[in-house]
């Protein structure tokens, strides 16, 4: 209890120190206090230092958030409406929640995940208005100088006014001071490329902004997205022995080689690394022809086939917040297989080929599948490449079949 009212102290003291979320026009967002304002400027202590931000640059002033971390590794988002020795209030984006202290390991300001962002703009903003006071400061230097060497005396005539006596007297040496000057043209040219090469470097460190919060919003967007959905198209590539004993043929018939497979998948997150759901694929086997020779005829026999799968799945991300992402998949599948059969034969005796006689066989399967994936970021789309391993239970016709197959396929994704 007497670490609870220590947190609790502790928490009084640091909850006002920002007070705003100040977001900008160009998408970043500074969190800080208001120390200053006025028509044009807004001064703003931030924990990398004060700043002064134009108005013209502001969208709008935003309402601190807190984020508050709980035993067990959930957490909450949201302004704290009220606090006591057992109770926080919290207004979240669900609405209010009460949260037993108990139960709070820490809690911090809520930088809405920009913190890495805040700091470099801040240190660049403070870097520029520090090399701006230089500048300034350099340019009265020049102008007094400048006054000083036009006014009109010299060097010699101003130490005689201070220290009056006669020199002695030597040869004659003359000292003929000169201040150099730009002449108008040069000055102008000199000016020109300079503001030339400020815009240059403003335009460049502008895009780069533009740039870094878009991969932060990218991030933040994920982040704190709960669902995922997915399509894919790959190739299946199977193996099958087939019973056409009743066919009048062998009775491991192989069919084998890669076909189209294509299907969706919903995914809901349980954390940022894990989430879970389920999906659907159908596959078509290939198609493999053979042709028997019998005393009296030949026969001709075609087989093909097609699978469709149920999954249950699950993603364990091993680098979240990277905009290139890998991620373990797994889980487990219902599957069913129809296996389409035909022949026909040709009779010698009157030269022609016999209606097609058809025979199907339907079974359902069991199984599981493990693989890993790549994932990376795209504007609002993911992009990724799969790999999966799949283990199905066959039997009946399909007994003696091997029972893995290799799934291979490209993903594109959205969070929302």
């Amino acid at each position: 209890m007497k670490k609870i009212f220590i947190f609790l102290f502790a928490l009084t003291f640091t909850i006002p120190v920002f007070c705003e979320a100040i977001k900008l026009k160009n998408g970043l967002i500074v969190n800080g206090s208001i120390i200053d304002r006025s028509e044009y400027i807004l001064k703003v202590q931030t924990s990398y230092g004060v700043i002064s931000l134009n108005q013209r640059e502001i969208e709008k002033i935003m309402p601190d958030l807190h984020r508050v971390f709980l035993k067990g590794g959930g957490e909450y988002v949201g302004t704290v409406v009220d606090l006591d020795d057992f109770n926080l209030t919290l207004n979240t984006d669900s609405g209010l929640v009460n949260i037993d202290v108990a139960q709070i390991t820490s809690m911090e300001i809520y930088d809405y995940e920009e913190a890495a962002k805040q700091k470099k703009y801040i240190e660049t903003k403070i870097e520029q208005e520090t090399q701006e006071k230089a500048s300034e400061e350099d340019k009265k230097q020049k102008a007094v100088a400048k006054t000083m060497g036009t006014s009109g005396l010299s060097f010699d005539e101003d130490l005689e006014k201070v220290f009056p006596s006669k020199p002695e007297e030597t040869e004659e040496i003359k000292y003929i001071y000169r201040t150099h000057e730009d002449t108008p043209e040069q000055i102008k040219a000199a000016a020109e490329e300079k503001a030339a090469a400020e815009a240059l470097t403003s335009a460049e460190q502008e895009q780069k902004i533009k740039e870094e919060a878009l991969s932060f919003d990218q991030n933040k967007k994920r982040k704190n997205a709960k669902n995922y959905f997915a399509l894919h198209l790959g190739a299946l590539n199977t193996k099958l022995n087939v019973d056409i004993s009743d066919l009048y043929g062998p009775n491991n018939f192989e069919v084998a080689g890669s076909g189209v497979s294509f299907g969706l998948a919903y995914m809901r997150k349980l954390t940022n690394r894990f989430w879970w759901g389920g999906g659907a694929a159908f596959a078509m086997l290939p198609k493999k022809r053979t042709r028997y020779d019998y005393t009296t005829t030949q026969r001709d026999t075609q087989i093909s086939g097609q699978i469709y799968d149920l999954n249950a799945l699950f993603n364990f991300y091993l680098n979240p917040q990277n905009p290139f992402r890998v991620y373990l998949t797994g889980g487990a599948s219902v599957s069913s297989l129809g296996i389409d059969k035909s022949y026909s034969d040709y009779n010698t005796a009157t030269e022609s080929w016999g209606g097609a006689i058809t025979k199907d066989t339907t079974q359902t399967a069991f199984g599981g599948n493990v693989g890993v994936g790549l994932e990376w970021t795209v504007q609002d789309i993911n992009i990724g490449l799969e790999t999966r391993l799949k283990y199905t239970t066959l039997k009946k016709e399909l007994s003696d079949s091997p029972k893995t197959s290799v799934l291979v396929t490209l993903k594109t994704s959205w969070f929302f």
